[in-house]
């Protein structure tokens, strides 16, 4: 009697979940579960978390429905589109391959890397994590702003370069420092005024500033060894900092001039400079990294109200680069403007750099490099495959303030995924000139039957390609 009982109370529950009602809203099991023991919850495996009122250990959300629901849209040929999960939580599922998730996932970082969870038939092989978000970095909160970094220990193939973010308030400074190795900075928003001198004694003071009115912000470059300090002005300043060495954190990288003079015996320190002892004393003990202004300087445009005259004159090289008024070189899907020493920026020796606008759905073309590319996503929603050689490939999906390397001669491209917005971004390299090849003209410049033979295409397709890089198509 006690199994045909339990049977009987057992039906309308195996009814509700061959439904979408809850098995809870059945008034005959609700009555049997207030007679019982409080600590008692239903068996309910199929159930949602909401409608169950519990929270499963092994259950993902709303599973029950989720699993009756299309994964992705991807209908045959599956040629390693992305997979578009229609509204509903992302599932390792692609096709006929995969299952979904029994255990908790992070849905959040599954719906920004779909990439990672259903990746396109085309990966395979090995590759290394070749993305970091900025978002994930530890950020060091200091009076007057902020700093986080992506280093080797977080970006562990990227060798050749380091990056970091860092915010100044209103007024705030860098304080004074110098690096063993090269600094390229672009200004991701705000305004502010850097001053240096090189090794002669020559001076430069400039202002700097972010995308304003739709213009494109400011690049800056010391060389290694150089002293400079950084001011932000107006609003505060953001920065994206890039140095030469994606060990960072290694010691002696950067050298703080307050922490030197704090660990240097104040005799010697008086007898420098020339003066008592007594005017030291209140030397930080600890390097403050960046500290307020104890009064506004001179508003952007009036830094040469602070330039103190130099005997020796201005440095031969400016140390900032205005993008603004750098011209355009178009392809078909957006543009780029590209910064090094060879060309247009003699000071910047050690650091190449591109400004890349893709246009909706548009894409950086199939292409290569002869140094590491180090990536940084300003804004937008971007996919790339990283083609390792040998077979092996992987995709990334990036978003803004997302970093990536593509190691040297990796094969790769940028895809635009929004149909609405541009994807703006970033390409850096330790080499004193940008190169890269592109795969098209690569294809076009090859004799015809060389092509035809190895791909199997008519000739009539190869003459479509073009013969100059595009950079970026559409």
């Amino acid at each position: 009697m006690v199994r045909i009982r339990v049977l009987t109370l057992l039906l309308p529950i195996l009814s509700a979940l061959l439904s979408d009602a809850s098995p809870l809203a059945d008034g005959q099991l609700s009555d049997f579960l207030k007679r019982q023991d409080p600590q008692v919850k239903p068996l309910l495996h199929l159930a949602s978390r909401e409608a169950a009122g519990v929270k499963p250990r092994h259950l993902r959300p709303v599973w029950e429905k989720a699993k009756r629901a299309r994964r992705d849209s991807i209908t045959p040929p599956d040629v390693g589109q992305e997979a578009n999960f229609t509204g509903s939580t992302p599932e390792p599922v692609r096709g006929a391959n995969g299952a979904p998730f029994l255990s908790p996932s992070n849905t959040g970082i599954d719906e920004e890397n779909p990439d990672n969870v259903a990746p396109p038939t085309t990966d395979a092989g090995v590759v290394p994590n070749l993305k970091w978000s900025m978002a994930q970095s530890h950020t060091r909160l200091l009076k007057g702003g902020w700093v986080r970094e992506t280093v080797i220990t977080d970006l562990p193939p990227s060798k050749d370069i380091a990056g970091a973010e860092i915010r100044l308030a209103p007024n705030a400074y860098r304080e004074l420092h110098w690096h063993r190795i090269a600094e390229w900075g672009y200004i991701l928003g705000g305004t502010g005024r850097i001053a240096a001198v090189d090794s002669t004694g020559k001076s430069y003071i400039s202002d700097i500033k972010g995308p304003i009115n739709g213009t494109d912000g400011d690049v800056y470059y010391f060389p290694p060894g150089v002293p400079h300090s950084i001011q932000a002005l107006d609003d505060g300043l953001e920065i994206l900092l890039i140095f030469t060495d994606g060990n960072f954190d290694a010691l002696g990288t950067t050298f703080m001039l307050s922490d030197w003079l704090a660990h240097t015996p104040l005799d010697i320190v008086a007898q420098n400079f020339g003066v008592n002892t007594s005017v030291f004393n209140n030397i930080p003990k600890t390097d403050p990294y960046i500290l307020e202004s104890t009064a506004p300087p001179p508003q952007l445009g009036e830094a040469s109200q602070q330039a103190i005259p130099d005997p020796q004159g201005e440095v031969p090289n400016p140390y900032v680069f205005h993008l603004s008024t750098q011209k355009k070189t178009t392809g078909p899907g957006g543009w780029v403007k590209i910064q090094d020493s060879v060309t247009n920026f003699p000071v910047s020796t050690e650091l190449a750099s591109a400004f890349v606008y893709v246009e909706p759905n548009g894409m950086r073309e199939l292409h290569w490099h002869t140094a590491d590319e180090w990536l940084y996503i300003i804004s937008g929603k971007g996919r790339a495959t990283a083609f390792a050689g040998s077979a092996t490939s992987r995709t990334f999906d990036f978003e803004a303030g997302d970093t990536g390397v593509f190691p040297v001669s990796y094969g790769h491209y940028v895809k635009n995924l929004s149909p609405t917005e541009p994807l703006i971004f970033l390409e850096l390299f330790k080499a004193p000139q940008f190169a890269d090849f592109s795969a098209t003209q690569w294809l076009a410049l090859t004799p015809r039957q060389v092509v035809i033979d190895l791909l199997n295409i008519s000739s009539e397709v190869i003459d479509t390609f073009a013969t100059t890089k595009q950079i970026v198509v559409s």
